[in-house]
């Protein structure tokens, strides 16, 4: 039986080894994917041309700036066009800042918030409808909601709220069995780590028990776990290798 999922944030890091994940599990030439990105139609153009012809052809790609409320209309009027259901919903747009607290500023912290807590949260509302009995929501925390991240408050704050919405809706979809869950990551080798010196590699590492980042393909594993077990739900699945165990 075909599968429909939407991710958001799918060409790069994390959400991008969650598309490759679900394409390699694919035994269904039906199925589709719908990958939503903000602004870099070159990573766009990466993932689709590294795929096979029958990968590419599951693929609908969707650029929406989900910093803001339009791009949910954005998304859902291409899916609604598309497909008349969805069985996977990843919602996995996130974004940070390393300004100081002192720098901080209303704009700065709403538009964290925005992106990272409001946004997923009306996404959802809006897919409501056409989200599939037994299907399931994925929404991407981080061990920074957590534990107590000082470099980046707004950020620990958004993914705190984040992590706290997936299994307040627990409830709301339980009359059609949709399982809300939520996936918090620890340090992982993504671009976010781009500009980070070898200092701080060593600093962090040795507070992780296994010594290193985590890859993403190892967060897009455990995602593909919770998506797919069927008594997985209203929960928080951690993925930091031991951080905070030295």
């Amino acid at each position: 039986m075909s599968k429909v999922s939407v991710i958001t944030g799918g060409t790069s890091g994390i959400g991008r080894e969650i598309v490759l994940k679900i394409l390699r599990e694919s035994d269904c030439p039906e199925d589709k994917i719908f990958v939503v990105y903000g602004h870099n139609d070159q990573l766009a153009d990466d993932l689709k041309a590294e795929m096979n012809p029958q990968d590419r052809d599951k693929i609908i790609l969707i650029k929406a700036d989900l910093s803001g409320y339009e791009g949910i209309t954005a998304v859902t009027d291409i899916v609604q066009k598309h497909t008349d259901h969805v069985d996977w919903l990843i919602l996995n747009t996130g974004i940070g800042t390393y300004a100081s607290f002192d720098d901080y500023t209303p704009e700065i912290w709403e538009h964290v918030m925005r992106t990272n807590v409001n946004v997923p949260v009306f996404l959802v509302k809006a897919l409501h409808p056409m989200i599939n009995e037994h299907g399931s929501i994925l929404f991407m925390g981080s061990h920074a909601g957590q534990a107590t991240y000082s470099s980046s408050l707004v950020y620990s704050t958004s993914k705190a709220a984040i992590m706290f919405a997936a299994r307040s809706m627990v409830k709301i979809f339980a009359d059609r069995s949709i399982r809300v869950n939520a996936v918090a990551p620890g340090f992982i080798e993504t671009r976010w780590q781009d500009n980070r010196s070898e200092e701080s590699y060593d600093r962090i590492n040795k507070k992780i028990a296994m010594h290193r980042f985590g890859e993403p393909s190892e967060v897009a594993d455990l995602c593909y776990h919770i998506l797919t077990n069927q008594y997985l739900n209203g929960s928080i699945y951690d993925i930091h290798g031991g951080y905070d165990y030295f």
